[in-house]
């Protein structure tokens, strides 16, 4: 025999459904490539890339646009940034250094990295585009 739900049931499944909506959602990863493309919860974003000269090449990240605008959260992708160049590329590069440069939009970041290629270029350096690591 099937019980009919009671007001008192609907009630309690109201409540549980209103605070899963208050909920807050799961953050995005911070370097998911599509996050660029995603509403931020948090406040305003910062687009980041991270670059380094070393043995005659210049090595040099993709935009990647990351919720947080801390000074850490800038060392951890510069520290992710170096780990990866040396795990590639063979490089032995100190892990706390600040290889990464923020800018408020997409559009100044894209500016300031197409300018560093094009001085590096002119001083034929090789440039090596790590990607989004």
């Amino acid at each position: 025999m099937m019980r009919h739900p009671t007001k008192r049931h609907l009630a309690w499944a109201a409540c549980v459904l209103a605070l899963l909506a208050a909920s807050p959602r799961p953050a995005v990863a911070q370097d998911d490539p599509i996050a660029g493309f995603l509403p931020e919860a948090n406040g305003p974003a910062t687009v980041v890339w991270c670059s380094v000269q070393a043995d005659q090449r210049l090595f040099i990240s993709d935009l990647i646009r990351v919720a947080s605008t801390s000074r850490v959260a800038l060392g951890v992708y510069g520290g992710r940034f170096g780990r990866t160049v040396n795990a590639r590329y063979g490089l032995h590069l100190g892990l706390e250094i600040n290889y990464c440069h923020r800018f408020k939009t997409r559009a100044a970041a894209a500016t300031a990295r197409a300018a560093m290629i094009g001085r590096t270029a002119a001083q034929n350096v090789g440039i090596v585009d790590v990607g989004v690591y």
